[in-house]
């Protein structure tokens, strides 16, 4: 009778025991996110495979933040006995409902590596869930971000501005060109100019350097440098400059100090078209006609001779020629000069096309000693990329190449 007892009472107990393990397997594992507030200091890994997940934070000695929410089960039990708080020296872990949120102290301390492992549970209705922290922790500095430097005062910032144009042949315009001069000023950040002497915010930098958007040179306006007699110190207030092309261009004034950029401001400035670049029609110069010579600050390779516009037999016309300002020898100029009119129309009209058949067009090209190369055309003019051959009654340099254009 004992033994049928005991076996009866054996058996029970196995079928007592398999149904907890069902019990505790239909429990549904605790499921979390995990939010970083500090990846520069802190990585975190995991959850591992297995009915209890398991979560590996490496910290290092900087601050750290971690904020994990239980999505599955509304309350999370005490840490260990009664507390909600949990404090290793070196890691605070505290619960707030589903929420776990672990906070590292600073410590660069250099000490040995620490470890800690806490178990997180929560209760369905009948079986308790499970879920492991891991935490790990250096105590070695990890990288910081480069200082942020210092904002620059007022009276180190600095603003340039257009202080006017001077058209092409003194025409009565009021939107520049990009033949026209153009004169620009630096000012201080309110407006205010300095003629002479050397405004406050130059002291703050080795130099100060213009340039613009879309062009291959720059110019240093202001310099401060030490030489062998002690320093030498140089400021242009007020420069000026033409422009090979026409539409809007963001010029730039940038301070430097150490080789580095320490402030910089911008002007946009927009150049119009005439009826050719800087050339209207309109305007006949009948006495004294004048040739200047343009040039660009910030395209130094070319220059050009620009023409006033005159007359033959009442047709007007001018001529541009690219200048040999950087002396190069006879024989090879006309190749640069070639290279200078394609550059230039490439900038404001286009890809030129042939010229064949095209001097019929114009009324005051030379009447022999010359070679048409190029045609171009816009609404309101026709250019042509003149060859000059030796012996021409204009008497220009043997082989050089010019342009000529005419209106429509």
């Amino acid at each position: 009778m004992d033994r049928v007892f005991m076996l009866c009472m054996a058996v029970a107990g196995l079928l007592f025991a398999a149904a907890c393990d069902k019990e505790e397997i239909m429990s549904t594992p605790m499921e979390w996110s995990v939010e970083n507030m500090t990846p520069e200091s802190v990585v975190c890994e995991g959850p591992s495979p297995g009915y209890i997940p398991k979560y590996y934070f490496r910290a290092n000695g900087d601050e750290g933040e971690i904020v994990m929410t239980c999505n599955n089960y509304d309350v999370l039990n005490p840490i260990s006995g009664n507390s909600d708080t949990y404090d290793s020296g070196w890691a605070t872990i505290k619960v707030e409902a589903n929420q776990l949120k672990i906070h590292f102290p600073y410590n660069t301390s250099g000490a040995p590596e620490v470890s800690e492992s806490i178990t997180l549970t929560a209760n369905d209705d009948k079986n308790m869930v499970q879920t492991i922290i891991v935490l790990f922790r250096t105590f070695e500095k990890g990288e910081q971000p480069d200082p942020q430097p210092e904002p620059l005062p007022d009276e180190a910032k600095f603003k340039i501005v257009q202080a006017g144009f001077t058209p092409l042949m003194q025409l009565d315009s009021r939107l520049p060109a990009p033949l026209d001069l153009i004169t620009f000023r630096i000012t201080d950040v309110n407006d205010k100019y300095t003629a002479s002497g050397f405004p406050e915010f130059t002291q703050y930098y080795d130099s100060i350097v213009w340039n613009a958007d879309g062009f291959p040179h720059t110019l240093r306006i202001y310099e401060s440098k030490a030489t062998a007699e002690g320093s030498e110190t140089h400021l242009a207030t007020q420069w000026g400059s033409h422009f090979f092309k026409s539409g809007t261009i963001k010029n730039h004034l940038k301070g430097y100090r150490n080789g580095k950029v320490e402030y910089e401001t911008s002007l946009d400035m927009t150049l119009h078209e005439r009826d050719f670049m800087g050339l209207d029609w309109s305007m006949v110069v009948l006495l004294n006609p004048k040739n200047p010579t343009v040039y660009c600050r910030l395209d130094t390779d070319y220059e050009y001779q620009v023409n006033d516009i005159v007359a033959k037999d009442g047709n007007p016309f001018s001529k541009i020629i690219p200048v040999n300002h950087k002396l190069i020898q006879d024989s090879d100029f006309p190749a640069v000069a070639r290279k200078a009119i394609i550059t230039l129309m490439d900038n404001n009209v286009g890809e030129g096309r042939s010229a064949k058949g095209k001097e019929i067009l114009f009324k005051c090209l030379p009447d022999e000693g010359m070679e048409a190369e190029l045609y171009w055309e816009n609404k309101t003019s026709r250019m042509l990329m003149l060859h000059q051959l030796a012996n021409n009654p204009d008497g220009l340099a043997q082989n050089m190449y010019y342009l000529h254009a005419e209106p429509k």
